[in-house]
């Protein structure tokens, strides 16, 4: 993939259309696939910045979790 990018980047560099259909053949993939990365796309990202359901209750959960004896399988049935 690596590849691919390094060729695009130098093509752009030296401001050339790159043929898509050529490189896709070379590189075994899509050619629309070479064209959005020529155009800038890097992938998509590796995590998301997704909040838990549990954030609302971490308080609470701390809180029951610092009682001493406590397991977490405790404090997940007191929840449910």
């Amino acid at each position: 993939m690596m590849n691919i990018i390094a060729q695009l980047n130098i093509l752009k560099a030296m401001e050339l259309k790159p043929n898509f259909s050529e490189l896709a053949r070379e590189y075994g993939m899509d050619r629309r696939t070479v064209k959005k990365y020529f155009e800038g796309y890097e992938g998509k990202p590796k995590t998301k910045n997704k909040t838990s359901k549990l954030d609302k209750y971490f308080d609470e959960i701390k809180a029951k979790l610092a009682i001493k004896g406590t397991t977490v399988k405790a404090v997940y049935e007191f929840f449910v």
